[in-house]
């Protein structure tokens, strides 16, 4: 499925680590991937800054083998073609 985003990643700030009880903790964010890939999954977790979010959501989803479409990631080009000889030219005195 190259090219086609198949999942979701959120980011958002979180009052406290989310957990069964809900326990109060200390402040910071909360990632979720939702992907498909033969059926339909969600993930979760938390961490202690945006850039840390992201990129534990993000190295999450490549675990399971889904290419990141990231605006912050250079996008992967075709290689260019090579480049014309360079002519040198003699200075005639």
């Amino acid at each position: 499925m190259h090219g086609l985003k198949n999942y979701n990643l959120i980011v958002e700030p979180w009052r406290g680590n989310p957990g069964p009880n809900r326990p109060s903790g200390r402040p910071g964010y909360r990632w979720r991937v939702t992907w498909k890939l033969q059926g339909e999954f969600y993930a979760e977790g938390f961490e202690d800054s945006h850039a840390a979010a992201r990129a534990a959501a993000e190295a999450f989803l490549t675990k399971q083998g889904i290419e990141i479409m990231s605006l912050s990631r250079p996008a992967l080009r075709p290689p260019l073609p090579p480049a014309a000889p360079v002519r040198q030219f003699s200075q005639r005195s």
